[in-house]
């Protein structure tokens, strides 16, 4: 008894275009980059909208005008002069306009009192 033994051989698979070690060994530190980034912008934004960040911001403020002298409103001096100045303007913009408002009716009755006095 003779045995033969008949060995098939089939073609190999074609080559993958892109090689999967290539893609897990550079594309997988850059979607890790990312991934750190976003967690690190979640957290940073939790952060600074917590108490424990308004705490340390009111403890600079504290310690910025015990050192420099500077008051809960020494940033607001300009725009509060700004604003009387406004209202200075405002004011006598309205004392104008009454004068006028008074004048002119004064003129109006005297014209009426013109017409009632000839009859017309």
């Amino acid at each position: 008894m003779l045995v033969t033994q008949v060995v098939v051989q089939t073609p190999a698979p074609p080559p993958l275009p892109v090689d999967p070690n290539f893609l897990v060994s550079e594309i997988m530190p850059l979607i890790g980059g990312v991934a750190a980034m976003i967690l690190f912008a979640v957290v940073a934004r939790w952060f600074f909208h917590s108490p424990i960040a308004e705490a340390i911001a009111e403890g600079i403020r504290l310690r910025r005008r015990r050192r420099w002298g500077i008051g809960d409103s020494g940033g607001d001096e300009p725009r509060v002069a700004a604003l009387e100045e406004q209202v200075r303007l405002l004011s006598t913009q309205l004392s104008e306009l009454g004068e006028r408002l008074d004048f002119t009716e004064r003129m109006l009755a005297g014209g009426r009192a013109r017409r009632l006095g000839t009859g017309e």
